[in-house]
């Protein structure tokens, strides 16, 4: 559910910045690496740079939840664990040693 609201999200703020930037109408050269690119409009340039950004974001919180996941799945993992721990020693045969006692001489 958290992916088609992002992406809806997504869709809006692309939406309001390339109608905020349509009517500026500015060109510039853009250098990429090695590549240079002139009189490329101003609000491609944003926006292209805008998605990239989201992008990037996107796959770090994607890694971020997967390591989340893992953490989770190895502390369920744990806690079974102990539980069974638990349940074993509450099985566990009671057993009276005998008591030896000491006698004086």
């Amino acid at each position: 559910m958290w992916v088609i609201r992002s992406i809806i999200l997504l869709a809006a703020v692309v939406a309001l910045v390339w109608l905020g930037t349509k009517n500026a109408g500015t060109t510039a050269t853009f250098h990429f690496f090695n590549r240079t690119f002139i009189d490329v409009e101003l609000n491609l340039i944003l926006v292209l740079s805008f998605i990239a950004g989201m992008l990037v974001w996107a796959i770090g919180s994607w890694i971020r939840e997967a390591q989340l996941r893992l953490q989770l799945l190895k502390a369920r993992r744990e806690a079974r664990r102990l539980q069974e721990e638990i349940s074993d020693l509450r099985n566990l045969p009671l057993e009276e040693e005998p008591i030896i006692e000491e006698r004086e001489l």
